[in-house]
Parts: structure tokens; sequence; C-alpha cells
């Protein structure tokens, strides 16, 4: 049982690592956005799609990703005096289109962020259930991530009760770092606007 433990402990701790370490990056990214160049770089591009096809955003928003490479989930439609407008998103990548229903012309500004950007975009993913499978896959990871987290410190606990001679100094040290991290969480609510 405790080889058994151990080495689901070491594996699940081996597969949760490369995500705490880019949530870890993209933490300090967003605290500290003046270290890292965040802007990212946009072009502009016409195409045409015919004429009144505006009554349908997601119709031409499915026309541009088959016809013309765009990749990622449809957001923010809505109306506008020439026909409509929207985004299609993924991580890393924006895409706003401005589709003229008289001319048929569709108006697109690509904005692509850098690395840092992209892992930016990803600390911000929640759900399960997006328009683009990409965001679908990262989000059923960030589960078994959490679930993993739960038993890496479930079996942590487990594994280091049973090294008799740590359990006073192990006890010490997971009483202060619970009180440290309930009080630094009561503070945070307490603060925050």
């Amino acid at each position: 049982m405790y080889r058994w433990l151990r080495n689901t402990h070491l594996f699940v701790g081996l597969f949760s690592c490369l995500f705490l370490l880019m949530y870890g990056v993209s933490s300090v990214q967003m605290s500290h956005n003046t270290w890292f160049s965040s802007k990212p770089s946009t072009t502009e591009s016409r195409v045409a799609l015919g004429a009144g096809g505006a009554g349908d955003p997601r119709a031409l928003a499915r026309r541009l990703m088959e016809e013309h490479g765009l990749r990622g989930e449809i957001q923010q439609i809505r109306a506008t005096a020439a026909g409509c407008a929207f985004r299609i998103v993924r991580p890393g990548t924006v895409y706003d289109i401005d589709y003229a229903g008289l001319s048929g012309q569709a108006h697109i500004k690509t904005h692509v962020a850098a690395f840092m950007g992209m892992l930016n975009r990803l600390h911000h993913i929640g759900g399960l259930w997006h328009d683009f499978g990409l965001v679908n896959a990262w989000a059923f990871f960030l589960g078994l991530v959490s679930a993993g987290l739960v038993v890496l410190g479930l079996t942590g606990i487990y594994l280091w009760f049973k090294i008799h001679t740590e359990r006073l100094a192990g006890g010490i040290l997971l009483a202060l770092s619970l009180g440290y991290s309930l009080t630094l969480m009561v503070w945070m609510r307490a603060v925050a606007p």
C-alpha cells in the first residue's frame, strides 16, 4: 500500500508540475506586467464574403473558419449599422471581424499575443463547454490537475505520517502553512472591493 501511494504521489506530482509552473509564470506576468512585453501584434485584412450575410453572424464566422483558416471560439456577436461584428478567440489570438452587409466585405483585425500573452489567456480559461475543441481539452486537463492536487495533498499527508521520526516537525509545518493560508484567504476576502 505504501509503495502504491508513493508512486501515485510521484506520478500525480509530475503530471501536475507543468500546469502549476504555467500558472506560476502567468501569475508573475499578471502581477508584474511591466517586466514583460505583452502588447499583441496587429494585422488587418479584408475578405469578400458576399452581400446579405449579416442575418446569421455564426454562419459567417463558420465560413471564415472553413475558408480562411480562422480558429477559435465565436464571442461578442453584435449588430452594427452596416451589418454585424463579432470575435473569434483562441488563447493568444483574437480576430475582430466587422462585416458590412451591403458590400459583403469582412474587415478582419488579427491580434496575436506573444508567448506570455498566450499564457495569460490560458490562465483565465474556465468551464468545460467551449466552441473550440483545444480549449475544451485544456479545461479537461485542468480538471484532472485539480483532482490530482487533492490526491497529491492527501497522499503526501499519509506518506509523511508513516515516517515516525518526522511527525512532530511535519505537524508543526502543516499547522503553520494551514494557518498562513487561511489567514491570507480571509485577509484577501476582507480587503477585496
